[in-house]
């Protein structure tokens, strides 16, 4: 048996297997090379999709290159690579769970810490029975190795679980970060929407001294990661940060009070129309806002009472503090920056087409940045401001007159 280990063709479940992928770390691939021949000698099945039969449906590589017992010119080709494998099965006690346990041990004893070769950092396992296109299940299970999986990106260090979303390309995303991060004014209120672990918002509470960072998202998992990174942020860093476990389709202005830069980084089908549409139309809910903070301030009969949503209410009993330091600021101000990320470029399009037709938004400055070399994929940093404005520039060619001597 040869498994098939790869990604899947374009707009098909067809995969193709890449022995040796030039745009993957070379210890992936030597762990991709590895798998396959634990796979061959204790005769596990990859799964097919089209019976739900077999063992392994999925597999994750990871690659940390942040060791700093090494110089920083050898942590590169000495990554280590964290694996996770998804098993078809509901949990560890499922009748195939003894093959799952052989094949991890076997990536372990031939490339873990004990090995010749030590590029193995961790193996993990997840567990999923549905049969639809979500690759991973609920239940997680850390196997062998370090619990803990570290990257510095964007000046801090950060700590991803294999269940929390994480950049591929490290170096190109701290690039990205760099850039992202002059575009916010020192001080700053920041709301980070699909926050993952809350990567992007806790660098700018370190790198930009900002006054209160709030990350939002979806993902339940990404909230473990986002404790551990605030563990090691700077002592410096004297931000109100908190993390709130939210859908941001769900009264999506409720998350634009108060912040004065919002940053969203949406999956690949971009923006959900709520959230477009409360961007749209954030001027007149600016002007509502402060007609009721007026009259309020006139006569504290009239102080509207916070309407008590049911999804509100959740997001705030999942929600994380940080630190003593809680946000005093209630200012009820909305947003004059808006830093979008985009790895869809056609959703990119679309929702920058929604956020111009409605004259809020103007467009100031975008950068292209090549995560995934070899592909047509692009990653999209833009910077929007409220307002029509002049957006950018077109430069014009003016033609010089010649003096007749």
């Amino acid at each position: 048996m040869s498994p098939l280990i790869g990604l899947y063709q374009e707009g098909t479940h067809n995969v193709v297997d890449i022995p040796h992928c030039k745009a993957h770390h070379p210890r992936i691939n030597a762990a991709v090379e590895l798998l396959r021949q634990g796979i061959r000698e204790l005769n596990v099945e990859p799964y097919n999709e089209d019976q739900g039969t077999g063992d392994l449906r999925y597999v994750q590589m990871a690659i940390t290159t942040h060791n700093t017992s090494l110089p920083a010119s050898e942590r590169y080709r000495n990554g280590k690579v964290q694996i996770t494998l998804v098993w078809n099965s509901r949990n560890e006690r499922s009748p195939n769970s003894e093959k799952l346990d052989a094949l991890a041990n076997f990536l372990w004893r031939k490339g873990g810490s004990r090995s010749n070769d030590h590029y193995i950092h961790s193996v993990w396992e997840n567990f999923q029975t549905s049969t639809n296109n979500v690759i991973f299940g609920n239940r997680w299970r850390h196997l062998l190795g370090e619990n803990d999986f570290w990257e510095h990106v964007g000046g801090i260090d950060i700590s991803l679980a294999p269940s929390s979303f994480g950049q591929a390309n490290t170096r190109a995303f701290d690039i990205l970060l760099r850039k992202l991060q002059k575009n916010v004014p020192y001080g700053a209120s920041v709301t980070d929407l699909y926050a993952g672990a809350g990567v992007i918002g806790l660098s700018l509470a370190a790198t930009r001294k900002c006054r209160s960072v709030k990350c939002v998202e979806i993902n339940k998992e990404s909230k473990l990661s986002f404790e551990k990174t605030v563990s090691r942020l700077p002592k410096s860093v004297e931000s109100s940060i908190s993390w709130h476990n939210a859908d941001t389709a769900v009264d999506p202005q409720s998350w634009l009070v108060g912040a004065d830069v919002l940053v969203v980084d949406p999956p690949r089908k971009g923006l959900d129309s709520s959230l477009v549409d409360a961007l749209q139309t954030i001027a007149s809910a600016e002007r509502k806002a402060k007609l009721l903070s007026e009259s309020s301030s006139l006569s504290p009969s009239l102080k509207v009472k916070e309407e008590k949503r049911p999804w509100i209410l959740r997001a705030r009993e999942a929600s994380v503090q940080i630190g003593s330091k809680t946000n005093t600021d209630e200012s009820q101000s909305l947003p004059q920056t808006l830093i979008y990320i985009s790895c869809g470029w056609e959703s990119f399009k679309q929702d920058c087409k929604s956020l111009l037709s409605g004259k809020a938004w103007r467009l100031e400055k975008a950068h292209g940045f090549n995560f995934f070399p070899g592909t047509q994929s692009i990653e999209v940093l833009a910077v929007f401001k409220r307002g029509q404005g002049k957006g950018l520039k077109k430069k014009k060619l003016v033609k010089k007159k010649k003096n007749n001597l």
